[in-house]
This record gives C-alpha cells, sequence and structure tokens, in this order.
C-alpha cells in the first residue's frame, strides 16, 4: 500500500548531501540485487527456514576468501530474516524507527573507529561527548554538576547506577541488610543488574502499583517503615518513566520525597521516557525526573538512533569515580592524578566507541524542531488508535494510554476469561501471518491483551484505521469459530 513519506520527507530535510549520500548507497545495493535498508520491508516479519538454519550454522569462514559481492548478497539475505521494527505497521516493540541520519552518522563513526575511553586519544570525540551529556542532563532537569557517559543500553546504564548506588549509599559490612525498591512494572534489568552487583533476590522489595501501573507511593513509604523496623538497611529506590508494558510514569516526585526523607538514592528508568524531555507540547509529563541521583536513558529507543546508544546520567559527576576510577603504569601518559578525566574512569567499559555521534550527527542534521514533531506524532498517533479501538463492539480499554502506548482487549460479556485469552492471542497471531501488523500480546491485571506502542512518525492515519478493523475483524471471526465448534 502507498505510504507516506514521512521520516524521509522530515528527516531528511533540506540536506541536499546528505540525500545524495542515501542515494548512493542504495544504488549501490540495487546494482548487486541487495535490498535497501531505508524503506519498509516488504514482510513485516521474515523467517528463515529450519534446512536455512541448520546450514547456516553448520558453515565455517573460508581458508581462501570469497569474492566481495557474493558475501554481500549472503549478507544481505542474513539480515532480512528478522522482525522489521522500521515498518509503519510494527508496533510490538518500543526501539524506534531508525532515522538516516543516525545510520549515516554511526557509518562515520564505525569508519573512524576513534577509541572514546581516553580524552587524550581521541580528544574530538570526548569533547562531544561531555557537550551533549552536559545538554542532556540540562534537558532532564539536573544540576550544572551532572555528569555521564554514554553506554550500549539501559542494561549496561542501570548496572552502571546500581554499582555507584551501592557504593555511594552502602557500607560495606551492612551489604548483608541492605533492601532495593523497585515496582511490579519494572523493567526486568533492573533486577539483572542487582544481582550482578552483589544484591540477592530476597533482599528486593516489589512495591505495586495503582490503578494507572504507577508506583504507589504510600506502598513504598510503608515498606522502607517496615524495613527499618525489622533492621534492615534500605539504600536503593528504582522509579520508571516509561514502563514497557504500560507507558507509566511513576510519581517522580513523590518518590523523590521519600528518597530524601530516608536518604535513598533514586535511580530512574528513563530509558523509553526521557525523550519527552525533548518535546516542547509533552516534557510536563516528565517532571521530577531532575531530581534523581541517577537516570538511565534510550536514544535508541524514541530518539530514532540505531541500537546500542544509551546513556546514564549523575546528578554528581564525581560518583562513579569511587566505584570505576582506575588506572596502570601503561597508562600514565594519558592520566592526571589530580583530574581524571578520561571516560574511562566513569564507567564500566575501557574500550569504548564514540557510540554519541550518531546522536550528535542527527541533531545537527536534523535540529530541535524536526526531533519535537517526530516525538508528537507518537502521541497524536496513540490518541488515533485509542479512539477507533472505542469504537469497535466488545473491546475495552485496559489501562491509560500513556507515552503512545495503548493497551486493549477483546472482552464481549459473558464469555470465559481463558476463552478471552485465547482469542486475543489468535488475533496478534493472525495479523502477522497476514502481514497486517506485528502487535504482541502482554498480561495487566492476569489477563492477555494487546498492546500498541505508536512512535513510527512514518506510520499513517490510515495504516491506524486499517489494522484497528483487521483486530476487530480477526476478534469477531474467532470468536464465532469459537462458538460454533461448540455447538
Amino acid at each position: 500500500m502507498p505510504q507516506q513519506d514521512s521520516v524521509e520527507r522530515i528527516n531528511i530535510h533540506d540536506s541536499t548531501e546528505i540525500n545524495q549520500v542515501a542515494d548512493a548507497f542504495r544504488n549501490s545495493l540495487e546494482r548487486i540485487g541487495c535490498h535497501n535498508p531505508f524503506p519498509e520491508a516488504v514482510r513485516i516479519a521474515n523467517y528463515p527456514s529450519e534446512d536455512w538454519l541448520s546450514e547456516v550454522q553448520r558453515r565455517t569462514p573460508s581458508s581462501t576468501g570469497r569474492p566481495l559481492e557474493d558475501v554481500l548478497r549472503e549478507a544481505d539475505e542474513i539480515f532480512s530474516y528478522r522482525i522489521s521494527t522500521k515498518h509503519p505497521r510494527f508496533f510490538a516493540f518500543i526501539p524506534s524507527p531508525v532515522s538516516p541520519m543516525s545510520w549515516l552518522g554511526d557509518s562515520l563513526s564505525s569508519a573512524h573507529n576513534t577509541y572514546a575511553g581516553s580524552s587524550e586519544s581521541g580528544s574530538g570525540v570526548c569533547a562531544v561527548e561531555k557537550s551533549l551529556i552536559a545538554w542532556i542532563a540540562e534537558r532532564f532537569g539536573l544540576p550544572s554538576s551532572a555528569g555521564g557517559q554514554f553506554v550500549s543500553g539501559a542494561s549496561m546504564a542501570t548496572l552502571t547506577a546500581v554499582a555507584v548506588a551501592r557504593d555511594q549509599r552502602l557500607e560495606a559490612e551492612l551489604r548483608h541488610r541492605a533492601t532495593v525498591y523497585i515496582s511490579d512494572e519494572s523493567h526486568f534489568c533492573i533486577t539483572k543488574a542487582l544481582r550482578v552487583v552483589g544484591i540477592l533476590d530476597s533482599q528486593i522489595r516489589t512495591i505495586r502499583c495503582d490503578s494507572k501501573y504507577r508506583m504507589d507511593s504510600d506502598h513504598l513509604r510503608r515498606a522502607i517503615s517496615e524495613d527499618l523496623a525489622d533492621g534492615f538497611r534500605p539504600f536503593l529506590v528504582v522509579a520508571t518513566c516509561g514502563t514497557t508494558s504500560t507507558g507509566g510514569i511513576d510519581p517522580l516526585n513523590e518518590i523523590a520525597d521519600i528518597a530524601d526523607e530516608h536518604g535513598l538514592w533514586m535511580h530512574v528508568d528513563a530509558a523509553y521516557g526521557g525523550s519527552v524531555a525533548f518535546s516542547s507540547t509533552h516534557r510536563p509529563l516528565v517532571d521530577g525526573l531532575g531530581r534523581a541521583d541517577s537516570i538511565a536513558w534510550d536514544p535508541h529507543k524514541w530518539l530514532f538512533q540505531t541500537y546500542g546508544c544509551g546513556t546514564i546520567l549523575f546528578r554528581e559527576k564525581s560518583h562513579p569515580l569511587k566505584s570505576f576510577a582506575s588506572t596502570a603504569h601503561f597508562c600514565r601518559d594519558f592520566e592526571d592524578e589530580k583530574e581524571p578525566q578520561n571516560p574511562w574512569n566513569y564507567g564500566i567499559e575501557l574500550t569504548r566507541p564514540a557510540r554519541h555521534m550518531r546522536l550528535w550527527f542527527s541533531l545537527q542534521v536534523l535540529g530541535m524542531d524536526t526531533i519535537d514533531k517526530m516525538i508528537g506524532r507518537g502521541f497524536e498517533l496513540s490518541v488515533l488508535a485509542e479512539g477507533e479501538i472505542k469504537r469497535l463492539a466488545d473491546w475495552v480499554i485496559l489501562a491509560p494510554t500513556s507515552l503512545a502506548i495503548v493497551n486493549f482487549r477483546f472482552a464481549p460479556h459473558g464469555v470465559d476469561e481463558k476463552l478471552l485469552d485465547q482469542i486475543n492471542t489468535h488475533v496478534s497471531k493472525e495479523l502477522a501471518a497476514e502481514n497486517i501488523a506485528c502487535i504482541l500480546t502482554t498480561l495487566l491485571d492476569g489477563v492477555v491483551g494487546l498492546r500498541m506502542c505508536t512512535i513510527n512518525p512514518r506510520t499513517t492515519d490510515d495504516d491506524i484505521r486499517r489494522v484497528v478493523r483487521a483486530l476487530g475483524s480477526s476478534a469477531q471471526g474467532a470468536y464465532r469459530e469459537l462458538f460454533k465448534a461448540r455447538d
């Protein structure tokens, strides 16, 4: 079906030279019979056969080498087997469709292969990273004392943050009595990171969420008080700004008040929702974000960057030094003991690519007005999707629509919940099989629901309407077949 070319219209903007580079790349791929990485794929999900998988897994590298064009064609086939997150009717996961500007910026970074772990060896890219981090921190509302660095994503950002929180707030001899507070909608990377830094599952308190799927601050306060009375040592609370299932935003200011009262480190998982700080219209939604001690944010989610572009920010830029500052005799020419500026002293990684340059490139070419419009388009599409779903008979909205995430369920009155779970699961699978849309299921309050994340600015209003019609048709068809089988 024809697609409105909104991202290329917005993203390429007036940059003629960038457009020419992209066109040249397209043409070179077409000459050797490869797919174009910029337009959406023909199929949203493309899977290889079992025979192909078995053959590929048995192959070993050639001893003599192969012609470049043959290898490129094979690589093209390998890359073609995937779920296309850039497709305008892909609504399943949060990672966003990639701007061609990010792809080009990432390609330039890879070509130059600059080491970003040392200010001496990568002075240019390290200066840009400091500038970007300071600018992002300001947008999040952090003070001028803030700092941080780019990492691979929210998992690494969270691991970095909880290690620093442990070292800043928790005495070594009390680690066995430590307690941490997360919500039942927190991302599972939080628990993984806590385990890595030595926190046992028995030390993690899961705080229930309210009817809007936000951390219940009253329950948090009671849990901390109970742990203190029992001789535990609360030291960390993890809030979420944009939960994966519903897009819910925890009450950041209330949680910050509780953290201040009890001396807890407050980390905010803003991997998804942090991007709203760059929206002139919707920025008030993330009020309180700047009160955090640390923040994880992923530009490769809602700022249209290629994978591997994440950030960790700290309220005080010096805090990570206690956890990570180190050196060796062979680094003496790159170190200043009084002023350890090298990025390797502020995080886990020593070998660091210049991950941030793709974001810098995108922002320089597009400008913030365009980024603002692209983020705002996600909100517009979610409002349209919710409205269209409400017009369908026997459908319900399961959670407040937040941060361009809509949760809903086919639920005619009087039908057994387990049967409804089966029907909703069937709808998800049928729409994917027919290449109509990729909409996966989730569990909310124990029932299976469908979830749409509408952050692709290439998605048109007609796409949304077509998909919602297909949802209704598929569900009604499954409903009729179910009762026909019963009769």
